[in-house]
C-alpha cells in the first residue's frame, strides 16, 4: 500500500468516523451538550446539570455481560495437551482484564481492537487498542476478511502535522513517520521515514471486537434523550433561581423612594395606601408537568438502552430467580447479542495463537461459557443441581454454580478428596483389625 493511499484512509477516518467516536467518549466522561448551552443573560451563569446516563448504561451493561470471567471447556477429549497449553493464557488475569476492556470499549464505541505482537522474550501477547486510533480495511469477499490494519497517531506542532502510522498486513508491519505542512494550495508531505519488519503471524495480527452487527454503542441511540433530560433539569433549576430573584410590584405607590425600600428591608413592614397593593412578580411554574416530562425521559432512556433503572421500586425486596429474570430480560437480550459477537472475536484470537504455535486444536474444540453477573438465588440453583444429578454431566452441573469458576478444576478437587476419603477409611479399617 502506497503512502498516499494510507494518508487518504487515515484522513477519511479522522474526518468521518473519529468525530462520532470522540462524541461517544465525551458523553461517557460527562461532557454532554448541556455544557455548550449559551446563557440567557451574559451577567448570570445558567445551570448546566450533567446527568451521566451514558456511563451508567455502559457500566451496567458491561458488568452484567462480563463481570465474571469467561470459562473455557475442552469438547474434544483427545486434545488435552494443546488445551492445557492454551489454558495458561485463557485462565490468566491478563486475559480477563483484556476481555473486560474490550467489552467496555464495545459498550462505548461499538467496537474494540486487539493487537498481537511478539515480545523481546520471543513470546506472543495481545494488547487492547483504543478504537479511536485504529481501523481495519477488509476485502470484497463474502467473509469480509481483514487485509490491513492501520494504527495511527497525529500531533500538531504549529503549522506542521506530525504523523506516525503502522500498517499491518498478512506478513509485515510497515511503519511511517512523516510531516504534513498545510498551505493555501495543498498539503506537502516531508521527512518521510519508513521501516518494515515481520510480525511472525500468518495473517493480520489484529482482532476486531463488535458490540453488534452495526457496531453501535449501548447508549448511542439515547444521546438526544440524555440531552433532553439535562435540559429539562437545568431549566427547572433556572426557574427556581428566577423565583428567588423575583421582583416586588408596588401598585399606586409611585412615591416610594430608596429610603422607603431600605426601611422595608429592615423592619419587614410595608404601609399600603387604600388603592395601593404590593405583590411579588414570579414566574408561574407547573411543577407536575415538569416532573412528568423528566419521569418520561428517564423511563425512555432506560427503555431504549435496555439498561434497567436499579433505583426503581420494582427491584426492591427479595425476588425469586424467575421474577428477577423477567425484570432483567431487556438487559439479558442485550447481553446475548454481545455474547454472540464476542465469541466470534475470541475465535479469531484463538486462531492467531493456535496457528502461531502449531497446536493441533481448533477454536471450535473449545467451549466458551459466559456467566451473567447478577444476583443469584443459591437455594434455587442448589435444588436444580440436585434434581439433575444423573441426567446432566457433573462438569455441566458445576458450571451452573455461580461461585465455581473452573468446573474442570473443581471436578479434579472432588476426585482428589474422594481418593483421600477412601484412603482414610481403608486405614481406619486396618487399625480396627
Amino acid at each position: 500500500m502506497e503512502l498516499k493511499q494510507i494518508q487518504e484512509l487515515v484522513n477519511n477516518f479522522v474526518q468521518n468516523e473519529l468525530p462520532r467516536l470522540q462524541r461517544l467518549e465525551n458523553y461517557y466522561i460527562g461532557k454532554t451538550n448541556i455544557l455548550k448551552k449559551k446563557n440567557r443573560n451574559e451577567e448570570i451563569e445558567d445551570t448546566k446539570a450533567v446527568h451521566n446516563y451514558a456511563k451508567y448504561i455502559s457500566t451496567v451493561a458491561t458488568a452484567y455481560f462480563l463481570g465474571k470471567p469467561i470459562t473455557y471447556n475442552l469438547l474434544d477429549v483427545g486434545k488435552e495437551n494443546d488445551f492445557n497449553n492454551l489454558s495458561t493464557y485463557l485462565t490468566s488475569e491478563e486475559e480477563q482484564e483484556e476481555n473486560y476492556s474490550h467489552a467496555s470499549n464495545c459498550s462505548i464505541f461499538g467496537k474494540s481492537y486487539e493487537l498481537w505482537y511478539m515480545g523481546l522474550n520471543r513470546k506472543i501477547d495481545g494488547v487492547v487498542i483504543d478504537p479511536r486510533t485504529m481501523f481495519v480495511v477488509r476485502d470484497n469477499t463474502i467473509n469480509k476478511n481483514i487485509i490491513y490494519a492501520i494504527r495511527f497517531q497525529i500531533t500538531q506542532d504549529k503549522d506542521t502535522q506530525k504523523n506516525y502510522v503502522e500498517v499491518y498486513d498478512n506478513t509485515n508491519i510497515y511503519t511511517y513517520q512523516f510531516d504534513v505542512v498545510s498551505n493555501v494550495v495543498s498539503n506537502v508531505v516531508s521527512n518521510v521515514i519508513t521501516d518494515v519488519k515481520r510480525h511472525f503471524f500468518n495473517k493480520v495480527p489484529v482482532v476486531e471486537f463488535s458490540n453488534n452487527i452495526r457496531q453501535i454503542g449501548d447508549f448511542e441511540d439515547v444521546l438526544t434523550l440524555i440531552d433532553a433530560y439535562d435540559e429539562a433539569v437545568s431549566t427547572s433549576v433556572d426557574d427556581l433561581k428566577d423565583f428567588s430573584d423575583a421582583y416586588l410590584l408596588l401598585k399606586n405607590m409611585s412615591g416610594t423612594d430608596k429610603e422607603d425600600i431600605k426601611s422595608l428591608k429592615e423592619n419587614k413592614v410595608l404601609l399600603v395606601d387604600e388603592d395601593g397593593d404590593a405583590k411579588w412578580l414570579i414566574k408561574e411554574v407547573n411543577d407536575n408537568y415538569s416532573q412528568n416530562i423528566k419521569n418520561r425521559l428517564n423511563q425512555d432512556i432506560h427503555k431504549f438502552s435496555f439498561a434497567p433503572d436499579m433505583t426503581d421500586k420494582e427491584f426492591a425486596g427479595n425476588s425469586s430467580g424467575v421474577a428477577l429474570g423477567f425484570k432483567l430480560l431487556p438487559l439479558e437480550q442485550l447481553a446475548s447479542q454481545k455474547e454472540m459477537y464476542f465469541k466470534k472475536a475470541i475465535n479469531k484470537r484463538l486462531e492467531l495463537i493456535i496457528e502461531h504455535n502449531n497446536y493441533n486444536i481448533t477454536p471450535q474444540d473449545i467451549q466458551k461459557v459466559f456467566t451473567r453477573n447478577k444476583p443469584q438465588n443459591l437455594v434455587e440453583i442448589a435444588n436444580v443441581v440436585a434434581t439433575l444429578q444423573g441426567v446432566v454431566s457433573q462438569e455441566t452441573l458445576l458450571s451452573t454454580i455461580p461461585f465455581v469458576e473452573d468446573a474442570k478444576g473443581e471436578l479434579k478437587k472432588i476426585k482428589a478428596e474422594d481418593k483421600l476419603d477412601d484412603y482414610t477409611n481403608l486405614a481406619g479399617e486396618e487399625d480396627e483389625k
